[in-house]
């Protein structure tokens, strides 16, 4: 291949945003994408919403020790990173256990959750509009836009769908889904591991339905291998526990592949095989 059509190639790579909830989520979900499939033909930006944390499998998460595995947590997300090839950043919104303080996972996972009243659902659809809008600084339009230069305008933004109902994914899905046709970027809604593999092709089906009824599979990756769930697992040794794992055995026998839910007919045609 000539210099100029090298050139072209790489002219050609888009731009894309992954909004992950916690570190470790982009990987868990889109790491076979991301390290073989349509994500690894472009250029990948991950942005963790709830960057302030306390949940590890390593020690009891107390309230005083978010600020150290907040830390630890950056540093295993920035291996994740230099392993899936992806850039991230980070915002400072506290998790959900570190919010409420109960550690029982039937207190936030729960698919039925009514997020209404929830004031971190317009927080984070504000900060999906700044990520759009590709723009840190700036002033504001007529229609509450930020105008004025800044990064690149991504071509495409991922989401989590919030399948198996874990509070902090599922504001975001919802966040995401009241912002349809009005952000001027495609967004796209993908599957959430390790909680999606308990999870029967029904059930994810009325999960799908109930956040938006024209969403469509698109397949963006082969089989998940078992070498990407090492690659995983070497990244994240503080997440690591059976309900993890046992979900990667349940992927792998399934032969499951990463997927994506775009709204009917609003999938880019230049994220395909």
């Amino acid at each position: 291949m000539g210099r100029q059509e090298l050139g072209a190639e790489r002219r050609e790579r888009k731009e894309i945003v992954v909004i992950s909830p916690h570190f470790d989520d982009v990987p868990l979900s889109l790491g076979e994408s991301l390290r073989s499939g349509l994500l690894s033909m472009h250029r990948v930006r991950v942005r963790v919403a709830f960057g302030r944390t306390n949940w590890t499998s390593r020690m009891h998460p107390t309230p005083e020790r978010a600020r150290v595995v907040s830390k630890w947590r950056r540093l295993e997300e920035t291996a994740a990173g230099v392993m899936f090839g992806y850039r991230w950043t980070a915002a400072n919104w506290s998790e959900v256990v570190l919010r409420d303080g109960n550690l029982d996972s039937s207190s936030f996972l729960d698919p039925l959750v009514d997020l209404g009243d929830d004031p971190l659902v317009s927080d984070v659809a504000e900060w999906i509009l700044d990520i759009a809008d590709s723009t840190v600084h700036g002033k504001r339009n007529a229609l509450g836009r930020r105008t004025g230069s800044g990064a690149t305008s991504p071509d495409l933004i991922l989401v989590p769908a919030g399948l198996g109902g874990h509070r902090d994914h599922m504001i975001i899905a919802v966040a995401a889904a009241g912002l349809l046709g009005r952000l001027g970027v495609p967004v796209g809604f993908y599957e959430d591991r390790p909680y999606s593999a308990y999870l029967s092709s029904v059930e994810r089906a009325e999960h799908i339905g109930r956040l938006d009824s024209s969403l469509e599979p698109r397949r963006v990756s082969g089989p998940i291998r078992r070498s990407t769930q090492q690659m995983v697992r070497a990244c994240y040794p503080s997440q690591m526990t059976s309900y993890f794992t046992d979900a990667m055995d349940l992927d792998r026998d399934s032969k499951d592949v990463d997927t994506v839910w775009f709204p009917s007919g609003k999938a880019p045609e230049w994220l395909s095989e």
